[in-house]
């Protein structure tokens, strides 16, 4: 009987040994959980565009990531006025440092837009020209491509370039950016 509860005993232990997470990240073991959400501003855009845009982003796994960003312009200097930036990001190339972190490094992303902007209307009537500004609400897709860094603290670094194509009004949307933020 006693090597019997032994036996049990001991197949308890062993399985509840498999109940904590493990990561490997620069050959090291980690019971940790890894952190997966991002919430950044993009420094580009608001310093030299009067256009905030914050983000937030979530790890799904080790190069691919999904988010979405939201910028309101203060000025007439950015193309839309406000625009919403739902993405998805794959993650690949880069150096070997920071193949073995979670989404960092080059990648691609597919992107979709909904914005607004003023649209100038000039009319010809009675031998002069009448201009009209109206809102107009726009959407589309369009991609990016960039560069994604991890620091060792998990303060993140980005830089990307791409546009979209808005499939309601004609024209498109930037999607420009050097970002800050932190991982947590």
């Amino acid at each position: 009987m006693k090597k019997h509860l032994l036996l049990i005993f001991a197949l308890f232990v062993s399985l509840s040994m498999f109940s904590q997470r493990t990561y490997r990240a620069f050959g090291w073991k980690l019971t940790k959980d890894i952190p997966k959400n991002e919430l950044k501003i993009n420094l580009g855009t608001s310093i030299f565009a009067s256009f905030p845009e914050i983000a937030y982003e979530r790890i799904i796994n080790s190069d691919l990531s999904a988010g979405a960003s939201l910028g309101v312009s203060l000025d007439d200097i950015y193309a839309t006025d406000l625009l919403f930036t739902p993405y998805v990001r794959w993650f690949f190339g880069g150096n070997q440092e920071n193949l073995q972190k979670y989404g960092a490094g080059f990648f691609i992303e597919a992107n979709g837009g909904i914005f607004t902007k003023e649209k100038e209307t000039i009319y010809y009537e009675n031998e002069t020209f009448a201009t009209v500004y109206d809102n107009v609400t726009g959407a589309g897709v369009g991609l990016a491509l960039g560069w994604k860094y991890l620091s060792g603290n998990n303060w993140v670094g980005e830089i990307y370039a791409g546009g979209g194509r808005d499939f309601v009004n004609g024209g498109g949307y930037p999607r420009l950016g050097i970002t800050i933020g932190k991982r947590f």
